[in-house]
C-alpha cells in the first residue's frame, strides 16, 4: 500500500520549525501586498462595483448604521431589523464609525484575512498529509485569483472562507488532541458562520461530528464523548438563535428547487427549469450540477469581458483536475479515517450549491468556499505522483 510518509520524512529538516515559521510569515505577507495593493488599485478606478455589485449595499446601509450608532440618524435602519445574517453588514457599520466614509480599511481587513487563510490551510493539509502538501496547497490559495478577487472587495466571503478553513482545521485539532481549546474554537467558529451566511451552519457542523465518532482507533469511548459534546454544543446555538426557522425550511429539497429557479435569471443562467424538489430529480441533475459548479464558465461560455478575465483560472482549473482527482482517491483508499471530515465537508459544500444555485455568475463566486479544498487535493495528487509506489506500512496514529 503506498504511503506519503517516507518522502515526507526525509524532506524535513532538523529545523523545520524555524523554515517553517519562515516560510508562513513570507506567504502570508506577500498575500497581503498582493491584496492590500489590488484592493487599493479597484476600489480607487471605481471598477470594484462592477466585480461586486453588491459592495453597493454594504456600503450604503453600513453608513446608514454608523450614522445611526453616532446619533445622527434617529430612525433605526431598516437592516437592523432584517432576519437574514448581518455580521457583515456590522463591520460595515463599525468600520465607517472609526474611520469615516471610506471603505478601504475595512478592504484592508479582507486583505488580510485572505492571507492568513493560507495559514489555516497549511495547518490543516500539515497535520493530514505533510509538509510539501501543505506548501504547495498554501502557495495555491494564496496566488489563486479568484480567492485574491474575493478577498478585496468589500464582500462578506472573505470572512466565510476563512472561517470554514478554521472550523475545519479546529475540528481536526480536535480528533488529535493537539488543543484543549479546539473544540470550544470550533464551535465559536461555527457560531460566528451563521452571522455572514447561516445556512452553512449545518454543513460545516455535520463533517466535525462525523469525524469525531471515526477518530483515532482505540479511542472509542473518548470519541463518542467528544461527539456528543459537539453535537450538543450545535444543538444549544441551533436552539438559541445561530439558525433561524425560516433557514431551516430552506434546506428542504423543495426550498431548495424554488430558489434555484428563482436565482436562475439573466444572462449567466443556466437549467432554470430543473426541478430538484425530490431525491431522484436531485441525483439525475447532480452531475450536470457538479460540473457546472467546478468548471464554469465554460470556454465557450465567454461572451464579456468581465468573463474572459475568468478564463486563464478556469484553464488552470482544468489544468488541476487529475491531479485533484488523484488526491481525493488517496485521501478516500489511504487516509479515509483522517480525511473524513475534509471529504464530507467539500462533498456537503460541493453538493449543496451544485443543486441549489442556477447561475453561473454566482457559482463561480460561491465555489471559492469549497476551492481551498480542492487545491489542498490537488497539492495531495501532484505529490502522489512524485512519491514511490513501493509498498509501505500504514501511518502511525498520532
Amino acid at each position: 500500500m503506498m504511503s506519503l510518509d517516507p518522502p515526507l520524512t526525509e524532506r524535513a529538516a532538523p529545523d523545520s520549525d524555524a523554515q517553517e515559521r519562515a516560510f508562513l510569515r513570507k506567504l502570508t505577507l506577500y498575500a497581503f501586498i498582493i491584496r492590500a495593493l489590488l484592493a487599493v488599485l479597484l476600489h480607487w478606478s471605481g471598477f470594484s462595483r462592477r466585480l461586486a455589485p453588491d459592495e453597493e449595499t454594504y456600503a450604503v446601509d453600513g453608513w446608514s448604521i454608523a450614522l445611526y450608532w453616532a446619533g445622527e440618524i434617529f430612525v433605526k435602519p431598516w437592516r437592523l431589523t432584517s432576519d437574514q445574517p448581518l455580521g457583515y453588514f456590522y463591520l460595515n457599520g463599525a468600520a465607517f464609525f472609526v474611520f469615516g466614509h471610506t471603505e478601504i480599511p475595512l478592504k484592508l481587513v479582507n486583505a488580510f484575512l485572505g492571507a492568513l487563510s493560507c495559514r489555516f490551510l497549511y495547518g490543516l493539509a500539515r497535520e493530514l498529509y505533510g509538509i510539501p502538501v501543505a506548501a504547495y496547497a498554501a502557495r495555491l490559495l494564496a496566488y489563486f485569483p479568484s480567492l485574491i478577487l474575493w478577498s478585496v472587495l468589500n464582500i462578506r466571503d472573505a470572512w466565510v472562507i476563512a472561517l470554514i478553513l478554521l472550523v475545519s482545521k479546529k475540528s481536526l485539532e480536535t480528533v488529535k488532541g493537539r488543543s484543549r481549546l479546539a473544540l470550544a474554537q470550533l464551535l465559536l467558529g461555527a457560531f460566528a458562520l451563521t452571522f455572514f451566511r447561516d445556512y452553512l451552519f449545518f454543513v460545516v457542523a455535520i463533517p466535525p461530528v462525523v469525524a469525531f465518532l471515526l477518530g483515532r482507533s482505540g479511542h472509542l469511548i473518548r470519541n463518542v464523548i467528544i461527539a456528543s459534546v459537539a453535537a450538543l454544543g450545535l444543538l444549544l446555538l441551533v436552539q438559541h438563535g445561530a439558525v433561524s426557522e425560516k433557514t431551516t425550511k430552506r434546506m428542504s429539497l423543495e426550498a431548495l428547487s424554488e430558489a434555484r429557479q428563482n436565482l436562475a435569471s439573466g444572462g449567466s443562467a443556466f437549467h432554470g427549469e430543473v426541478d430538484v424538489s425530490t431525491p431522484g430529480k436531485a441525483l439525475a441533475f447532480l452531475p450536470i450540477g457538479v460540473a457546472y459548479f467546478l468548471f464554469s464558465p465554460f470556454p465557450w461560455e465567454i461572451t464579456s469581458t468581465l468573463k474572459l478575465f475568468s478564463l486563464p483560472e478556469m484553464l488552470f482549473i482544468y489544468f488541476l483536475t487529475p491531479a485533484i482527482l488523484r488526491g481525493i482517491r488517496y485521501a478516500v483508499h489511504e487516509r479515509f479515517r483522517e480525511s473524513v471530515q475534509v471529504l464530507l465537508l467539500t462533498g456537503l459544500l460541493t453538493v449543496s450549491y451544485a443543486l441549489g444555485e442556477g447561475n453561473v455568475g454566482t457559482l463561480y463566486r460561491h465555489r471559492a468556499q469549497a476551492l481551498g479544498f480542492y487545491l489542498m487535493f490537488a497539492a495531495l495528487g501532484r505529490e502522489v505522483s512524485r512519491a514511490p509506489q513501493a509498498a509501505a506500512p500504514e501511518p502511525a496514529e498520532a
